[in-house]
């Protein structure tokens, strides 16, 4: 099925010879698509870089020979890229578009509202919504606690209360919401990922874990030269929010941290590094400013 749609795809570029090529994420997908569009002699502008930075930094030199021009989301990409040569435009994080119109509600200083965010991906859900459930079992002990899980598109409703059932802890699930959930919420439990640019953007402190397999994580660890690893904390420049990886992910740990972020003080400091994040993920519009940019290259 790949194969099939590469093909049609090239073919039917091939037959309109377009001015430009808009090519979107998916790198495994799309730089094969990009060469292949250099060789008919067009265009080609990349939009949602591939993580070179964080790993694959070899990728860098396909980029510069296929793209004519990378348009990147994170202000670090905008320096990485102009460091290699590779001509780039920065135009923000659609991100901040989509929940722009979301307001956050005060918090209530009578309970503490925890929103889990287990993940997109079927094994990640198995393997950080358990530890995460014990982390609320553990404060509900202490204090008043309301926690809710958000369910992704991905993820069935249904393997979210098996694992509950397991657990013999049981929270409400809310389906996809567009943010409102992490925006109601005090804090955010969350693997890494999308999630948690989404809770420093509507300003929810947020606990980043991941766990992987151990054959996977020693090779990671080889691959990725990356202090920290939750995008939060990538775009501040340093650690803003707590991260747990592998052995750290446990309910007792997760609790500790929640303990840690909402003190005095330190819930309110947090919020402040999260609305610098924020102001460095640019200004509603990046679509916008992308039809721009091909609009300039057409032109030209």
């Amino acid at each position: 099925m790949f194969r099939r749609v590469f093909n049609e795809l090239l073919e039917r570029i091939a037959a309109e010879r377009p001015e430009v090529v808009l090519l979107v994420d998916y790198p495994d997908f799309n730089l094969r698509v990009a060469k292949r569009c250099k060789e008919l002699g067009l265009r080609v502008v990349y939009y949602i870089s591939p993580q070179l930075w964080a790993w694959r930094k070899g990728r860098v030199r396909d980029i510069s020979r296929y793209v004519d021009r990378m348009i990147v989301i994170f202000p670090f990409e905008e320096e990485f890229y102009r460091s290699h040569d590779v001509p780039v435009t920065y135009v923000g994080h659609p991100l901040i578009e989509q929940l722009g119109h979301i307001e956050k509600p005060p918090r209530r200083s009578e309970q503490l509202r925890i929103v889990l965010l287990p993940g997109s991906r079927r094994h990640e859900v198995q393997l950080l919504l358990p530890p995460m459930l014990e982390a609320v079992e553990i404060l509900r002990r202490e204090r008043n606690v309301h926690a809710y899980v958000v369910q992704a598109p991905t993820i069935a409703r249904e393997e979210l209360e098996s694992i509950m059932r397991v657990a013999a802890i049981a929270v409400p699930i809310v389906s996809h919401d567009r943010g409102e959930g992490i925006a109601a919420a005090d804090v955010a439990l969350s693997s890494s990922g999308t999630a948690t640019l989404e809770a420093a953007i509507l300003g929810t402190p947020v606990v980043v874990m991941y766990r992987l397999s151990r054959a996977t994580y020693v090779l990671a660890r080889k691959l990725v030269r990356l202090p920290q690893f939750s995008l939060v904390n990538i775009v501040a420049g340093r650690r803003v929010v707590p991260e747990l990886l592998q052995a750290e992910v446990n309910g007792a740990r997760i609790a500790d941290e929640v303990r840690t972020l909402v003190a005095p003080g330190r819930y309110e400091a947090v919020c402040a590094d999260l609305a610098a994040v924020r102001g460095k993920l640019g200004q509603p519009g990046a679509a916008r400013r992308v039809a721009e940019e091909i609009h300039k290259m057409v032109r030209g």
